[in-house]
């Protein structure tokens, strides 16, 4: 199965790197290359590896690598995305911790980095079970961090079980977010778990820049309840902005992809609203935003300070896209936060937090609309804003616990 896997692998790879191609933002070749396993550099020391796809995961990963970092270890730090790197490169680019592009997955250039790197260790986040990368790392420890299986991912394992149970066996350790994954990783008979809870709400992640929030919130104001639809996907603003637009708010729309910007200021043309890109106001003063006007959030990696600029977050991708994002984001910056209904990746935490009515869903626009209205009130806001802070402090995964794990390997 896994030789299947490398042919149909290595069939679609040209349609990769042309995607890559397309896609990259700078040092394509170089990025391309060393995606391959070429122009990988060498070092000295042993090496741990960590691993995340995209911006999110970055920020979660990073103070895990800065820890580490001071704890005297060697750290390489890969993601898949532009944003990703992009941040990768903001926080460590003058630091010891290594950077790379994560490498198609081809054994032999998983290998070429962990012969480079001396790598002992690998900790991939939530659910990157790559074939050719557990192959390549059989002689290593690997951990799989904040792991999770949604749904369509179990269904799909099920379905290869003998592979999935194959594929599992290589991972030395699931430190697992939820009791919903150990029995999905249960299923195909996996024994080295340890539930620590999610580590993506953890205080530590969630640090503001103060410059960066009075700067939104000049630009916001105060005069009107300022609500945030953030990390939307393709459909959501629409859905929003129908349910919302002759409301007395403020209202922010910040798409997941900041490629999207461009198309959703053209969708809210065709319903006679004028998008500004809130970096076009950089420099402006006395800012005054008009009632058919709509700001859309186009800063990459800052989401949290406008978050912390808010008086009340709706997270996206929970709408029409199904999987959800992290609806709790806004509450460790003081924001009030609301999500959709469709949370797939989010099963335990939908559970004890928002089918008890603390963190509050929304499926149909009059629902929404419903919950903005209410929310208007100052003294309700400020009260569901204190029961949320309060419900998050027993859900919070922990570095020092994390890393007590891996020292443990």
């Amino acid at each position: 199965m896994f030789f299947i896997y490398s042919l149909i692998y290595i069939l679609l790879l040209p349609l990769l790197i042309l995607r890559d191609l397309l896609t990259l933002d700078k040092n394509k070749l170089k990025t391309i290359q060393q995606k391959l396993g070429f122009n990988i550099p060498n070092v000295k020391n042993q090496t741990i590896w960590l691993h995340g796809v995209s911006l999110g995961e970055i920020k979660i990963l990073s103070p895990l690598a800065k820890k580490l970092s001071n704890q005297g270890q060697n750290i390489l730090i890969t993601s898949t995305t532009n944003t990703g790197l992009e941040e990768l490169n903001k926080n460590f680019s003058n630091s010891d911790i290594k950077i790379l592009p994560f490498p198609y997955d081809l054994e032999f250039a998983h290998k070429k980095i962990i012969i480079n790197f001396k790598v002992s260790k690998i900790i991939l986040f939530e659910s990157e079970f790559w074939p050719n990368l557990l192959n390549a790392a059989k002689n290593l420890n690997v951990v799989s961090l904040n792991s999770t299986i949604s749904d369509t991912s179990f269904k799909r394992f099920k379905m290869l079980k003998v592979f999935s149970k194959t594929l599992f066996s290589k991972i030395d350790l699931f430190l697992a977010q939820s009791k919903i994954t150990i029995d999905r990783l249960e299923f195909f008979e996996v024994k080295n778990i340890k539930h620590i809870g999610n580590i993506k709400i953890n205080p530590e992640n969630y640090s503001v820049d103060q410059n960066r929030r009075n700067h939104y919130q000049k630009i916001l104001g105060t005069e009107k309840l300022n609500v945030i639809l953030g990390s939307s996907h393709e459909g959501e603003e629409i859905f929003v902005v129908q349910a919302l637009t002759d409301m007395d708010i403020n209202l922010i729309l910040a798409p997941r992809h900041p490629e999207r910007v461009s198309k959703v200021i053209k969708e809210l043309e065709n319903f006679g609203l004028r998008g500004i890109r809130m970096s076009s106001l950089q420099k402006e003063a006395n800012i005054k935003i008009n009632d058919n006007e709509i700001l859309v959030f186009d800063e990459v990696g800052d989401l949290i300070n406008l978050y912390a600029a808010g008086d009340l977050a709706i997270v996206a991708g929970s709408i029409n896209y199904a999987k959800g994002h992290n609806f709790m984001e806004p509450i460790f910056v003081d924001t009030l936060s609301i999500t959709g209904s469709k949370l797939d990746n989010y099963k335990q935490i939908k559970k004890d937090l928002c089918d008890t009515n603390i963190i509050e869903t929304f499926s149909e626009q009059d629902q929404l609309r419903s919950l903005i209205s209410k929310y208007q009130n100052i003294t309700i806001r400020s009260e569901k804003k204190s029961a949320q802070n309060n419900a998050l402090t027993n859900y919070s995964g922990s570095y020092d616990e994390i890393i007590k794990f891996i020292d443990e390997l």
